[in-house]
């Protein structure tokens, strides 16, 4: 019943977590992962960007919580999957081919990869992280989900490339050589967390997931089983902790006390004038906030396609005024707060909606293979968690 040994290590402002999972198989029940080693080290609060840190600071941090995850799970970590939560951005690239009436095969879309227009974008200071078709247009006339199998004389298809910074890509890589450890794969984060909090339904018919980081709210928006856009905003719960510091003159430590405790407490629950005047200044940046998000979803090309359902995820999500305040602006919407599906382990864990970039790049790894394709590693889907449709380039 035993199978592979999964490793994630998700390194962001608030935080350093180390998942490893393994994959089991259970005769008629299927392939599932089960957690069985996880290690949390937090960062200091006013870290905004963890490699910006003293590089030993920030080593020891890692080897921390990797031990902590080896000595629960009683292996050792050779090769992880690592998230990129910085520096990603996304831009569309249509391709056309000439097809002269022929059939429209997988090798015909993933010949994209071999080309001029999908090389060139590996440069100095950036290269791709991954590639999703959004569209396809037969004879530049006729849309289809699914070209395959189609005659056609020319197929349009619209990429969907998320780009990273090489420099960024490069450093993160040496650290972990100087660990011994060799990085499988980088993940953007954005990604993996649709990956972890998605049904089925939700991916195939479509959803915007809302990740309230630490330092950044991230939007993204999944249709037809497809990341097909992202955006972000540079606030997060950081934000809110300062402007209680600066307003309430307290430290920033003592603010971000004040800011967690009133994540769960209603305005009935208020104990003194510093609550008081704190929920204020809270409750005025939750809404400066939403507004911001709900702004960004209105001006997205693609948010008529999947702005029915509403999924919230990370540190954000935990605060009881930031929820109600995405309900109440978009009250006609389906709302509800994301957890890591399809996954077995701690419930306090598998459940914690700030986990699931962690858990999304478990997800990731456990559902495709490396695949190497001209001069550059590419992935191939191999048990597929979404649609048929797409096997062939699902992860790349």
């Amino acid at each position: 019943m035993s199978g592979n040994i999964i490793n994630a290590i998700d390194i962001r402002p608030d935080r350093v977590i180390c998942l490893i999972a393994q994959e089991l198989e259970i005769v008629n029940k299927g392939t599932f992962l089960q957690l069985i080693g996880y290690g949390i080290e937090e960062f200091p609060l006013n870290c905004s960007d963890p490699f910006q840190l003293d590089e030993l600071e920030l080593k020891n941090k890692i080897k921390k919580v990797i031990l902590k995850a080896e000595n629960e799970s009683n292996t050792r970590i050779k090769e992880a999957y690592v998230n990129i939560f910085d520096s990603n951005k996304s831009i569309l690239i249509d391709d056309e081919i000439d097809l002269n009436n022929s059939l429209v095969t997988e090798d015909v879309i993933k010949s994209f990869f071999k080309k001029n227009q999908f090389q060139s974008l590996y440069m100095d200071q950036q290269e791709p992280l991954h590639s999703f078709p959004i569209s396809f247009r037969i004879d530049n006339a006729k849309s289809v989900s699914d070209p395959i199998g189609i005659k056609a004389k020319t197929l349009t298809t619209k990429w969907h490339i998320i780009l990273s910074n090489s420099n960024q890509l490069e450093n993160i890589m040496s650290i972990f050589e100087s660990m011994n450890i060799s990085i499988t794969q980088f993940v953007a984060s954005c990604y993996a967390s649709t990956l972890a909090t998605l049904n089925d339904v939700e991916t195939s018919l479509g959803a915007i997931l809302i990740d309230i980081g630490k330092m950044k709210t991230f939007i993204s928006y999944i249709f037809d089983n497809q990341l097909i856009s992202f955006q972000e905003i540079p606030i997060g719960t950081y934000h809110i902790s300062k402007d209680i510091s600066q307003l309430m003159n307290v430290s920033i430590e003592d603010a971000d006390d004040i800011r967690k405790r009133l994540n769960t407490i209603g305005e009935q629950q208020l104990r003194d004038k510093i609550d008081i005047d704190s929920s204020q200044i809270f409750n005025s940046r939750c809404e400066e906030l939403v507004e911001l998000i709900q702004r960004e979803i209105e001006n997205s090309k693609y948010s008529y396609l999947v702005d029915n359902n509403i999924i919230i995820t990370g540190k954000g999500s935990k605060s009881i005024k930031i929820i109600k305040q995405i309900k109440k602006v978009m009250s006609k919407k389906h709302i509800r707060l994301g957890s890591t599906l399809k996954f077995n382990g701690l419930k306090t864990i598998v459940d914690n909606p700030s986990l699931t970039s962690s858990f999304g790049l478990l997800l990731y790894s456990s559902s495709h293979d490396l695949e190497f394709n001209g001069n550059n590693s590419v992935n191939n889907k191999n048990n597929s968690i979404f649609s048929n449709i797409y096997n062939f380039f699902k992860s790349i």
